[in-house]
């Protein structure tokens, strides 16, 4: 049965005692608000179907953000990317309990955040809200009496698919680019990607002790030695006799990394000499063009000199060829680590059956694995000869 009582200043607080429930009590403004409140909680009760929420209004999404930090992420891969993530979500939904998150107001989150960032990166942020709110109820007991509000929101569609292989010439301008690096590894880490279909953090992460050049064999790794991306604690993958030929061209130890670099340093290396290749291979197509326009051998060289060192304006004529060709010639442009890995499945399935190809790229379905073959036409006209 509830009673009421109204305080010092002012507020009516319900109290409801019923037998094999427990002990509730609110307050609120007005003794009407009271009542109403206590009516609906004991109909909760009669038919069953009450949640205390006690423990819900009381925790903050940024108590249960900071706890989620503390005693489940340290198991996670990628904990730093997600602390940042993490800590974007409790600048919008800190300050809000448990129980008053729901999924409207998720959804208007989701739609404010499309404006401003990719639907991959709303999708994650999504999934790291659920994740939160799945530990509070299963691993913390904290009952929600809305459920986990994220079940109910419309994740937005993500359309991730790749299919970028290397084109005619691009290997040759990227090889180039590569070979200018201050370091050798690099360049032999893009040539290894390209020959055993590794990901960036595997290749960084290779050692020497789980190379077997005499057998032909790699075992490969995450993150920092950790399992790989797809939770395996590692993959032995075969070498080809260029792969091997690219390790044996490495300076040796018992011990180490195979490339000494880090994954970010190769990331950076990488982008930069795609950066530069383009570059080149645009400036020469402006150079051609220079020259048919009419521009002499010197003329042409100070207008790329004057593009490069920014000492002198270029010519608006030139400007305006230069544009037409960045926006006509596609040559290594939106060119990523990653798919290097399409590049290595598509070349790998020319020589070995599905089921081993997935032993290589670590696939567990062949769907997955499908995902990153991309012959082409003309690759296949050949074979039906």
């Amino acid at each position: 049965m509830a009673s009421f009582s109204q305080r010092s200043n002012g507020k009516w607080q319900a109290k409801i005692r019923r037998q094999g429930w427990p002990d509730q009590s609110k307050a609120f403004q007005t003794l009407e608000a009271a009542q109403q409140w206590a009516r609906a909680t004991e109909r909760e009760m009669d038919i069953g179907a009450f949640i205390n929420r006690n423990d819900a209004e009381k925790t903050t999404f940024a108590d249960a953000a900071k706890r989620y930090k503390t005693e489940i992420l340290p198991s996670k891969r990628g904990k730093d990317r997600d602390i940042y993530k993490i800590d974007q979500l409790v600048e919008k939904f800190g300050a809000y309990s448990l129980a008053s998150i729901n999924p409207a107001m998720l959804s208007a989150f989701r739609d404010e955040r499309l404006k401003a960032v990719a639907p991959q990166t709303v999708v994650h942020e999504i999934n790291m809200l659920s994740r939160i709110f799945k530990a509070c109820a299963m691993d913390w007991g904290i009952a929600l009496p809305q459920g986990i509000p994220t079940a109910l929101v419309r994740k937005p569609p993500v359309a991730n698919a790749r299919d970028r292989r290397l084109e005619s010439g691009e290997w040759e301008l990227l090889r180039a680019a590569l070979a200018d690096c201050k370091s050798q590894f690099p360049l032999a880490a893009v040539e290894f990607a390209i020959a055993t279909a590794a990901r960036q953090s595997e290749i960084a992460s290779l050692t020497w002790q789980d190379v077997d050049l005499s057998r032909q064999t790699a075992r490969l790794r995450g993150v920092n030695g950790a399992v790989t991306k797809n939770g395996d604690t590692h993959r032995d993958v075969p070498l080809s006799s260029s792969a091997v030929a690219i390790l044996s061209g490495l300076p040796k130890a018992i011990k180490g990394k195979v490339f000494r670099v880090t994954q970010n340093a190769l990331k950076l290396s990488w982008q930069r000499s795609v950066d530069r290749a383009r570059q080149a291979h645009i400036h020469a197509k402006l150079r051609e063009a220079l020259v048919k326009s009419g521009l002499d051998d010197r003329a042409t060289a100070a207008e790329i000199r004057a593009l490069i060192y920014h000492k002198k304006a270029p010519r608006p004529e030139t400007l305006d060829l230069l544009a037409k060709i960045e926006a006509s010639d596609t040559t290594l442009a939106d060119l990523h680590f990653h798919d290097l890995r399409h590049e290595a499945t598509s070349r790998l399935a020319e020589k070995l059956q599905m089921h081993e190809l997935m032993k290589v790229t670590g696939h567990k379905s062949s769907s997955m694995t499908a995902r990153y073959y991309h012959p082409r036409a003309t690759d296949l006209a050949q074979k039906l000869g």
